[in-house]
């Protein structure tokens, strides 16, 4: 299910997926852009991995494993902190969050920061995203 519940529209590609970052890393995930406050749910159903807040990229974030899969779902720049906890189970379409602009967005603005992780690597959340979107 598409994590972003509202009107949204891309960074452009700064946002996407490999986009270079400084200190020669690339971005490992795809940068939705949605008014601050907007309403974030769980793109899968699975179990919270960890809720938490990282001053320097992240702000406050959320891990999800999904049910029955080896995929991690990864969402950063929460308005705050998650209403879950690690160990809770979530629900496809459950509300998880808002988008914000803590970590690293204070300087670029509201968005979500997802990531897919596949066992343990970052993939290309892109084709995942598109297939999910219903206001595309």
């Amino acid at each position: 299910m598409f994590p972003v519940l509202g009107p949204h529209w891309t960074r452009g590609t700064i946002g996407e997926f490999g986009a270079p970052r400084s200190g020669g890393r690339s971005h490992e995930g795809f940068d939705v852009v949605a008014a601050c406050g907007t309403p974030l749910v769980a793109a899968a159903t699975g179990r919270v991995l960890r809720s938490a807040y990282d001053p320097v990229l992240y702000g406050n974030y959320l891990k999800i494993h999904g049910q029955g899969e080896r995929r991690i779902y990864f969402y950063a720049h929460l308005t705050r902190a998650a209403p879950v906890r690690r160990g809770d189970q979530v629900w496809a379409g459950r509300r998880v969050g808002a988008v914000g602009k803590t970590g690293n967005a204070r300087t670029v603005g509201c968005h979500l920061h997802f990531e897919i992780h596949l066992r343990g690597n970052p993939i290309d959340p892109a084709p995942a995203l598109g297939r999910w979107d219903r206001y595309s």
